[in-house]
Formats: C-alpha cells, structure tokens, sequence
C-alpha cells in the first residue's frame, strides 16, 4: 500500500514510517498539514492510506486534514494517532491509535480498514482504540 503518514512530532512520524516499511508499505513522511494537502490535492500518486495525528498544529488538524483528503479521494480510508487518549472527539467513524502503539496493532488497524468501508463505523471489538 502507498501510505500518506503525517504527524508533527518527528520522532514518532519516523518511527511509525518505520513499522509501515516493516511491514511492506511504501510511506510518505510528512510533518506538516500544508505539505499534506498539497500531496492529496496533487492527486497523482495513488494514495492507499492516510494514517494521521489527530492533534496537529495550527488551523486544520488531523480530522480536517482527512476531510479535505476524502473531498477528493471519498474512498480513501484514514487511521488516526492520538497521544492524548482522554481527548479523541466523539464521532470518528475510524480507527484511533494510542500512541505509542506497537506493530501488531498498526497491523491490526491496517487489515481493518481494508475489510471495512470507508465511513463504517468500528465496532468496539474490532477498534483499535
């Protein structure tokens, strides 16, 4: 799968780019919503997956970040991060990661969202968070 992964914190993006090529998927890094909306809105690189961190910096955070992404790619499935599990806003119809989070339940979050349609809500035994 090519994988859009932002998150501000650069550390973790690595980290987290890290486990998706361990598991075979070719990643985008990016720590800034700017770069990402470019990247979505220039719509020629056959995006997969958007994994992102819910709580970014400045205007648009992770969730309007994929707003804007599924404007144009209404299929495109999204995992999110989350470091601050007591502040996940309720009606997110996908998966939510705790950071920090190991490989297996990045896998996990991954075959999830291809089983599930985009817009299906998780249910609580197959989320990951």
């Amino acid at each position: 799968m090519r994988i859009l992964c932002v998150d501000d914190d650069r550390l973790v993006l690595a980290i987290t780019a890290d486990l998706l090529r361990d598991l075979g998927h070719e990643v985008i890094e990016v720590s800034a919503v700017s770069d990402a909306s470019r990247i979505v809105a220039a719509d020629n690189i056959g995006l997969d997956l958007l994994i992102t961190d819910i709580h970014l910096p400045g205007a648009i955070d992770g969730i309007g970040l994929a707003e804007r992404a599924r404007r144009t790619h209404p299929r495109l499935p999204v995992i999110y991060f989350s470091g601050l599990a007591h502040v996940v806003p309720p009606g997110i119809k996908s998966t939510v990661l705790h950071k920090p989070c190991t490989l297996g339940e990045l896998e996990r979050a991954i075959d999830l969202t291809r089983r599930c349609p985009v817009g299906t809500p998780m249910s609580p035994a197959a989320s990951t968070g």
